[in-house]
């Protein structure tokens, strides 16, 4: 049979020659059956699988026919076996090719492969684009919440949030009271406001919606602390020690009062307005008494009317001090950390402390006169304290307190204040971010009033959270203590505030302990010393009035955001984050 070089005469010939090559392969010529493949699971071998099927159908086939397989003669064994083995290999490649049905299942199999990678692409494509897509909706939505946030912001901050009713008079005797003390105080305060180590601490909370006053005398046996009442008539939600933030104002004779009398027409909200960056606005279109004198004489009456008070009533007993060793004043953290704001703040009560001995008769001039020729310096004995500071050191306090990182949310009549800090026994306060916004329960109806919806009010809360809350996790200040991925326990959250129970504050809280956002531990409303207050109350109330009243030496050392310095920036492994509200 005459053979072409490269190509075999029949089947069986190409059968025999491969099974001569494995039997020289194997070290022997002995006949042995053609083992039959493992079929490899993995898919990147299923061209070997099929190439594999084909030779050895050649080699049963070459079997059947029982064709001889010796070598020829005249040929070294090895070198043979060499050159055999790749001839071989080479022809029954070409035989398998054409071997019936090849051409056929060999286009099916590539078929098969494109179709698996362009199902492969496409859904990946798919992937690629619902990610395009989330992130989109997300940009989207983020968009729309600093729309909303800044339209609520600016309704808020130039209106004047209703907090509550306003009496028209009080009784006989709350205004003898009240007259009295603001008297006696007027012409006491300049020698008990002497600064005396051994005198008292007051602690001045000034919210929007409710004044709360505390008095303490340090380093005394017992550490005496009780809390001021306020009048009947002028109890913020029918709390005994809440002193509504209203001061009355007659616009013939331009007199203040903290009290309401015929005439007199009442103004309140003017807190909301400072905060807001609107300070020399009018308080009322009607009334010419802009927001920060409402705010002077607001102070001025009632630093007069509490030193009165505390000379008539001697609450810490008849032995101690009557003089001052400071008067603490809260203000929003954020306020304190931004430099436009805390000089507005530092002037208004530099203006109250020269007017005091004006107290029983002010006028609109005197006050305009007083912030005009003030400068922003403290006078000696006040301090401006930021509220975290307060509330940190009533929480501190309490032996159950626990270190590491704290979320603070405080929930005022006008103002949201949301803070994010460390907490170490001992040592300094750390605040990596805080924000304070008119977004408290009063603000949540003038949002109502100017047909904003509740969502819309609560995505402005969210979009506020969300500021803090990233700043706080973010590499570059506290991932380690805050980032869901890298933090070794949650965050402890602490709220304070009246307005925490509005039908949206309630769930924007309760959002926060979930466990991707700050994490599922209870959240902790402190209170204070239950000796503070005589009368059943909700004492929690009082915590900033409360820590208020800690010496300036005792309050927990706080650095503010823009005190405490940036980690270098450093190639991120951080997961993207997830808001409270995508959990």
């Amino acid at each position: 049979m005459k053979k072409n070089k490269g190509k075999f005469q029949s089947l069986a010939e190409a059968g025999a020659m491969l099974k001569q090559l494995g039997n020289k392969l194997s070290g022997t010529n002995s006949e042995k059956p053609v083992p039959t493949p493992t079929k490899p699971t993995a898919p990147s071998v299923i061209h070997d699988n099929f190439e594999q099927e084909m030779i050895q159908k050649a080699a049963v086939a070459a079997k059947d026919q029982h064709v001889p397989t010796s070598t020829p003669s005249g040929r070294k064994g090895t070198q043979f076996e060499k050159r055999g083995t790749k001839t071989s290999k080479s022809q029954a490649t070409k035989q398998k090719i054409k071997l019936p049905g090849f051409k056929k299942a060999w286009a099916q199999l590539r078929a098969s492969e494109a179709a698996t990678e362009a199902a492969k692409a496409a859904q990946a494509a798919e992937v690629k684009k619902a990610d395009a897509q989330e992130k989109q909706a997300l940009l989207d939505r983020n968009k729309n919440r600093e729309a909303i946030f800044q339209k609520l912001r600016k309704v808020i901050a130039e209106s004047t949030p209703v907090i509550e009713a306003r009496p028209t008079a009080v009784c006989a005797n709350t205004q003898k009271t009240c007259e009295t003390a603001i008297e006696r105080g007027a012409i006491a305060f300049p020698p008990a406001l002497q600064q005396d180590d051994d005198g008292v601490i007051v602690g001045f909370d000034f919210g929007t919606s409710s004044l709360k006053l505390a008095v303490r005398q340090p380093y005394t046996a017992g550490d005496p602390v009780v809390a001021m009442p306020a009048p009947a008539e002028l109890q913020s939600g029918s709390h005994p020690y809440l002193w509504q933030t209203v001061i009355w104002f007659e616009p013939k004779t331009g007199r203040f009062s903290l009290l309401p009398s015929q005439g007199y027409e009442a103004i309140d909200g003017f807190k909301t307005g400072i905060i807001g960056g609107h300070s020399g606005e009018r308080v009322r279109p009607d009334l010419p008494v802009t927001r920060r004198e409402a705010a002077i004489a607001f102070i001025t009456l009632h630093l007069a009317h509490f030193l009165g008070w505390y000379l008539d009533e001697l609450p810490l007993g008849p032995r101690a001090s009557s003089n001052i060793l400071s008067i603490n004043i809260g203000i929003p953290v954020a306020a304190q950390d931004d430099h436009r704001s805390s000089s507005v703040f530092r002037r208004i009560v530099a203006a109250a402390h020269h007017l005091v001995p004006l107290a029983a008769n002010l006028h609109l001039e005197n006050v305009r006169e007083a912030f005009q020729n003030i400068s922003d310096e403290l006078p000696p004995a006040y301090q401006l304290i930021p509220e975290l500071t307060a509330a940190i050191a009533g929480y501190a306090a309490d032996p159950t307190s626990q270190p590491g990182s704290h979320m603070l949310v405080d929930v005022g009549a006008s103002t949201l204040d949301i803070v994010a800090f460390n907490h170490i026994r001992g040592k300094r306060i750390s605040v990596f971010s805080a924000a304070v916004e008119l977004f408290g329960s009063a603000s949540l109806e003038v949002a109502r009033n100017s047909k904003i919806a509740d969502s819309d009010f609560k995505a402005a809360c969210d979009q506020q959270f969300e500021h803090v809350y990233s700043e706080a996790r973010s590499p570059e200040r506290a991932s380690d203590g805050f980032h869901p991925t890298f933090r070794q326990k949650p965050v402890q959250l602490v709220i304070t505030g009246g307005g925490c129970i509005t039908s949206v504050h309630e769930p924007f809280i309760t959002e926060m302990t979930k466990e991707r956002v700050l994490g599922s531990n209870p959240r902790i409303q402190p209170t204070p010393a239950g000796r503070l207050t005589s009368e059943e109350c909700d004492a929690s109330r009082l915590l900033l009035a409360y820590g208020l009243t800690r010496d300036v030496q005792e309050l927990l050392d706080l650095r503010l955001p823009s005190q405490v310095p940036s980690i270098p920036s450093k190639p991120s492994k951080t997961s993207t984050y997830i808001s409270k509200d995508m959990t």
